[in-house]
Parts: structure tokens; C-alpha cells; sequence
């Protein structure tokens, strides 16, 4: 048998005593002649390796494993595509819960008008058979407290975001209505001499709460949507010019002067707003008398 075996080619070396390969080497190529780099590579290095025949063959090959890669990345995407578009996807799925509970949430609150309704309706008899009187103050006491829906001429206040403005970043920038805003107007149609308020079809009262989720303005924790229509009753001339002439009026002058935040009225010849969802109903264990004295606090000091 003859044995295998490979024997090294000897490393030819330049005059500096470099091999063709040092980064010293093909520094100093360079810097003399650039174009000169690759044949120098070839001739002083006879073991470097060819390049690769350009035959139909390996075109050949090339071209089909190309088209094989390209068909691969098609259907992985199809595939992940479908499956976030489909019925059952994860989207699809919180979207189809997302409907279900405001469907849910209607049927209630559908429930809840009802009932309320009826509950009105023996409340009033009971009145009417106890005392006469009753069933008066009763509706004024609901009519001071919200609870009751209202009709009448007013105003509307509307308040939009700002169109898009030039920035430094050639964006446009919009300057949206914030909580603030909404307070301030409210507060002013109170002033004005407002009987009745309600913001996007939301009775205020003295207990609401006007405040920001996140980009939302909310009223009594529901979120409303621009723009926004804060519903006032009572005479349209006097609300607008007291309105205008107080404090309110200045704010959102500066607020449409500096931040383009858009302030119109609208006077329609009838208005309704809507009664406030009837809270938790609260009673004493007894009717206070007056020679009553508070409770003594039961905090006991520190004798040190």
C-alpha cells in the first residue's frame, strides 16, 4: 500500500520578510498601487484558492435554491398572516369580547331605565296617597340632585383640537382639549346662570368628577370622544354674554389664540339633558336631634 499523506507548500515571503497575507503586506500594496493588489495576490501566493467556475450548472443550482429560500419566507408569511387575521386569532378574539360586553352593557343600562321607571311610578302613588305635598318636594329635591331629565332653550359650548400646526420637526402638531379645558368650561355655564349642564350626553351634578384616563377625558369615570358639547340650559343670550364677559370667556380666548384650540356656540331652539344614573342610596339609624353631641374621639395620647 502507499501511504497518504499531504506535504505543506512553502510560504513565500516579501523582501520585508512578510507573508502576501499580512495585513502589513497588503498595506504597503495599497499604498504603492491599488490596482496591483489582486494580481499580486495570485502570484505570489500559488496555493490560494480559485474561484468557483462560473458554469450553467451552478447558475442552475443558484437559481433553485434562490426560488426555494424565496418560496419558504412566502409561506412562513402567509401562514402568520392568516393566523392573525383569522377568526380565531388573538385579535379577532378580544374584539368579538370587546363588542359582546358594550352589547351587554346597553341591555342594562336598558334594564336599568326601566326599572327605574317603574320605581318612579309606585313612589309617586305611595306619595300621593300619604301626602300630597310629598311628590312637590320630592321632584324638586331630584331636579336639584340630577336625578331627573331636563327641557329647555340654551346654549352649546363646543370644543374641538386644534388643526394640525407647523412644528420644528415639519410634523404637524394637534393641541388637544384637556380636562382642564372641559372644568373650566362647565364652571363658567355655572356661573353664567346654566340650570342644567350635561358634557356629550353626561348630566354633571355637584358630585361629578371631570378628570383624564390616559388620552381620554372622562365624566364620572366614562370616557368621552372630541368633539366635545358641553350642553347648557337656560337663556341662550344671557349664558353666551355672561359667559364670554367672566373669567371663563379670557381663558378660552388665550387657549384659541395660543394653542389654536377651536370655541364655537350653537343655540338650538330645544334642549334635553339627561337625568344621572341614581347613586348608592344611603339612610341614618336615626334622625339626629338637636341637643345631640358629637362623638368624643377615641385616640388616646402618648402619656410620654
Amino acid at each position: 500500500m502507499r501511504a497518504s499523506g499531504w506535504r505543506s507548500r512553502p510560504t513565500r515571503t516579501t523582501l520585508h520578510g512578510e507573508t502576501p497575507y499580512s495585513p502589513t503586506s497588503l498595506l504597503r500594496a495599497l499604498t504603492a498601487d491599488p490596482y496591483q493588489v489582486d494580481p499580486l495576490r495570485a502570484q505570489n501566493d500559488p496555493a490560494a484558492e480559485p474561484t468557483p467556475p462560473d458554469t450553467p450548472a451552478t447558475r442552475t443550482v443558484t437559481l433553485l435554491l434562490a426560488i426555494a429560500l424565496g418560496f419558504t419566507v412566502v409561506i412562513a408569511v402567509a401562514d402568520l398572516r392568516a393566523e392573525a387575521t383569522s377568526a380565531d386569532g388573538p385579535r379577532a378574539l378580544l374584539e368579538q369580547e370587546v363588542r359582546d360586553s358594550r352589547a351587554e352593557v346597553a341591555e342594562l343600562e336598558t334594564l336599568q331605565e326601566e326599572l327605574e321607571g317603574q320605581i318612579a311610578e309606585h313612589q309617586q302613588t305611595v306619595l300621593e296617597r300619604e301626602d300630597s305635598g310629598s311628590a312637590e318636594r320630592l321632584a324638586e329635591a331630584e331636579g336639584s340632585g340630577a336625578a331627573v331629565a331636563m327641557e329647555g332653550p340654551g346654549a352649546v359650548l363646543v370644543l374641538e383640537d386644534s388643526a394640525p400646526l407647523p412644528s420644528a420637526s415639519g410634523s404637524g402638531v394637534i393641541n388637544r382639549v384637556m380636562d382642564a379645558d372641559v372644568q373650566v368650561a362647565v364652571n363658567g355655564l355655572w356661573a353664567a346662570g346654566a340650570e342644567a349642564i350635561a358634557v356629550n350626553g353626561q348630566r354633571i351634578s355637584a358630585t361629578s368628577a371631570i378628570r383624564t384616563a390616559g388620552s381620554a377625558i372622562l365624566v364620572d369615570f366614562r370616557p368621552l370622544s372630541p368633539p366635545y358639547r358641553i350642553t347648557a340650559l337656560g337663556d341662550p343670550t344671557a349664558l353666551q354674554e355672561a359667559f364670554t364677559a367672566g373669567e371663563a370667556g379670557a381663558y378660552f380666548d388665550e387657549l384659541t389664540t395660543r394653542y389654536g384650540i377651536s370655541v364655537s356656540w350653537e343655540t338650538p331652539d330645544q334642549l334635553t339633558v339627561p337625568a344621572r344614573p341614581i347613586g348608592t342610596l344611603r339612610e341614618a339609624a336615626r334622625v339626629p336631634e338637636a341637643g345631640d353631641q358629637p362623638a368624643p374621639d377615641q385616640t388616646q395620647e402618648d402619656p410620654s
